[in-house]
């Protein structure tokens, strides 16, 4: 996507995974949000389809939250890239750099003064660095940012949005994951920025030299406390021996830098037209011409990510259930019974409710149960695929939960889940049908049964899951499905 249609994409996202009452984008804005994706998409075909009706959603969808949240809006022009950065700061760059050209005092040139060697030095410095950080992101994250402390936006909390509200929350999961995704993005600009500034600076620098010379005549040569002719010559000749090759202007011996050295006011020193040439081939070598190139590279990256956007595909949840609603992907769930073997009139009825939850289309998988004690041969050959989009344990109210089996169980499938990065969604289904057969008709049922579900909650915590006790003794209806719909959602779990 382009960069401005994820900005949309990730906002929309954070608005939708924290409002779960639809309180901020209600049930009719996104019947009315879908309705326009479709309308605006329906001319795209092929795998770019599928993009354009996210995009067209997210679009519709942030500017009805927008109207509404005056937050909102500002929040998405702070996430945005201020274009006037990338021309303010080289600017100033070469401001910085006409002014930078008062070397010593009067007509002096000094061979020696740091606006000249200082800046070579400093940016053969800086190239050195990037070698060594090129080097450090081999086989790890290309997207690793540059100035990690600019690309955070921050405080949409503090005067857009009470403390403690879905709006407040979505603001801070948008900003963090926007952070994240647009840190290459930003890194590029920034990079870009820094380079061009860094020419500029140069540019300056030899430009109010020339600009002075016209008026005056500079004077060359060098004084020092710690060194002598020798090792002056020896560091010119270092530094501008390769512009002397190139330009033909020739070097002075030990001697001839010895004569140049001021041993008074009037004494010393030559005409600084040579040297002048010899520096300014130095610094457009080594820093003029350089920092264009690295500075248009990295401007070309930038261009190249903000017209593709890297976004989350099939991998991400939300995206998932987006793509379902279009009909281009059906939701699939797989069920894993463990020390519990339900009949088939339980798994029908729980088909019949995750396909109530997920769509008709949804394709509701059974696992062969686990058995007690067997929880560790099965991880074993356990084999997730990335196309899940739930891996669901069922178990039954009839048992009693143990850290050690059902926890352990669930903790382990939760990681195997986390290191595959697949986006399947764990969750937990706590049948109660067997456990309210049993005591049916005894008093104070429903809050035994809400107590042993609790000591449910306390055994999978550790796999951050929330059990969905579900009675499947009566068929699914649409309240029951709109409940486990979002009992297959606890909190924190796509947060991620």
């Amino acid at each position: 996507m382009t960069e401005d249609e994820a900005l949309h994409v990730e906002l929309v996202r954070a608005i939708e995974l924290e409002d779960r009452e639809s309180s901020l984008l209600t049930p009719e804005d996104r019947v009315q949000a879908e309705a326009h994706a479709r309308s605006a998409s329906a001319a795209v075909k092929g795998r770019r389809a599928a993009d354009a009706f996210i995009a067209a959603r997210a679009d519709f969808a942030s500017a009805r939250l927008a109207t509404r949240h005056p937050g909102i809006a500002r929040l998405l022009r702070r996430s945005r890239w201020p274009r006037w950065v990338g021309v303010a700061l080289p600017l100033l760059a070469l401001i910085a750099g006409f002014v930078a050209n008062e070397f010593g005092t009067g007509k002096r040139l000094d061979l020696l003064a740091v606006p000249l060697l200082g800046t070579i030095a400093w940016n053969l410095v800086i190239y050195v660095w990037l070698l060594l950080t090129l080097v450090g992101r081999r086989g790890r994250e290309a997207s690793t940012p540059f100035y990690p402390g600019l690309l955070r936006v921050r405080g949409f909390g503090r005067g857009n949005a009470e403390q403690g509200t879905s709006l407040q929350r979505a603001g801070s999961a948008f900003e963090r994951r926007w952070a994240a995704s647009s840190a290459p993005l930003t890194g590029a600009r920034i990079e870009g920025t820094m380079h061009l500034g860094a020419a500029l600076f140069a540019c300056g620098l030899i430009g109010g030299i020339y600009l002075r010379a016209l008026v005056i005549e500079y004077r060359a040569g060098w004084e020092s406390t710690f060194l002598g002719p020798h090792a002056v010559q020896a560091l010119l000749s270092t530094v501008l021996g390769p512009a002397s090759a190139v330009t033909g202007v020739s070097m002075p011996s030990t001697a001839g830098v010895a004569a140049m050295r001021w041993t008074g006011p009037d004494t010393g020193g030559v005409n600084a037209a040579p040297w002048i040439l010899l520096y300014t081939a130095t610094v457009f070598g080594l820093v003029i011409l350089p920092r264009l190139l690295l500075g248009a590279w990295q401007g070309a990256r930038a261009l190249r990510l903000a017209h593709r956007f890297p976004v989350a595909g099939r991998e991400d949840f939300y995206i998932r259930r987006l793509l379902r609603s279009v009909g281009s992907t059906p939701a699939i769930a797989r069920i894993t019974p463990y020390a519990y073997r339900p009949g088939d009139e339980t798994r029908r009825r729980l088909s019949q409710a995750l396909r109530g939850a997920l769509g008709d289309a949804a394709d509701v998988r059974f696992d062969e149960p686990i058995d007690y004690g067997e929880e560790d041969a099965w991880l074993a050959r356990y084999g997730g695929g990335p196309e899940e989009d739930y891996h669901i344990l069922l178990f039954t109210l009839s048992a009693t939960p143990e850290e050690e089996n059902h926890g352990a169980l669930a903790a382990a499938l939760a990681g195997r889940i986390a290191s595959g990065k697949s986006g399947t969604m764990l969750a937990a289904i706590i049948d109660e049908t067997p456990y309210r057969a049993h005591f049916a008709g005894q008093a104070g049922l429903d809050e035994r049964v809400a107590g042993r579900l609790g000591e449910w909650r306390k055994t999978l915590a550790a796999a951050r899951i929330v059990p969905f006790g579900l009675d499947l003794s009566r068929d699914v209806d649409r309240d029951l499905a709109q409940r486990l719909e979002s009992g297959l959602m606890p909190d924190g779990a796509m947060r991620g």
